[in-house]
């Protein structure tokens, strides 16, 4: 890891002219605590939120690369924390944090692990799993006995259909779900009369069948 990161801004860039804090541009996306250096350092965190920009190209892609690297090192450092750090100094870490921070910050790593991979829930799936049982015999290494061997995680994402474009579907006499009908019918864009028609379309009724648009 680049030690360099350490140093002010102006030692780190070339040129502290092209350093600016331009709050006019854009609005910041949030607000960054004041706190001290974790992955990201404090000037990491105002980039971040938008509360600092670079003028050159070069000096904007020199503080990303810088971030990369730190989230690098920092994800591969908890191998070293779930296996070596004392129990006693990793409770008082929670401690500090708190339930609710507690779960917020888990949260906010199991959302970046997800986009990281790319939404890929089997994956996922398998890499809290192994996590877990990890944790489960991080004190059972070398006994036979007691050691947790099987964890079940599954994850189910549901997301808010979209009416409209479903309706448009169902217009242009494309195939939809029994589901998909099931929606429509309880947004109120179809009622008896559509249904009536599905009911009697050649592809029967529940099961895929397609709108009232022509078919070839």
């Amino acid at each position: 890891m680049n030690n360099n990161s350490d140093r002010p801004a102006d030692e780190l860039f070339t040129g502290v002219d092209d350093v600016r804090d331009d709050d006019s541009e854009r609005e910041p996306l949030l607000t960054p605590e004041d706190r001290p250096r974790g992955i990201l350092t404090p000037t990491d965190r105002e980039y971040l939120c938008g509360l600092k920009e670079y003028a050159q190209p070069q000096t904007d892609a020199n503080r990303r690369q810088d971030i990369r690297e730190r989230v690098v090192n920092g994800l591969k450092d908890f191998v070293l924390l779930s296996l070596f750090l004392e129990p006693d100094e990793r409770e008082k870490i929670f401690e500090e944090l708190g339930p609710e921070e507690t779960d917020d910050v888990l949260a906010a790593m199991v959302a970046f692990g997800y986009l990281g991979l790319h939404g890929d829930r089997p994956r996922l799936e398998t890499c809290i799993e192994h996590g877990v049982l990890q944790g489960a015999n991080v004190d059972k290494l070398f006994q036979s006995s007691g050691r947790a061997t099987n964890v079940d995680v599954s994850i189910w994402v549901d997301y808010n259909t979209d009416i409209e474009k479903l309706y448009r579907r169902f217009e242009d006499g494309q195939e939809l779900t029994d589901a998909e009908i099931g929606a429509l019918v309880r947004a109120g864009e179809i009622g008896g009369d559509e249904i009536e028609e599905l009911v009697e379309s050649p592809r029967g009724f529940p099961g895929v069948f397609a709108g009232r648009g022509s078919v070839d």
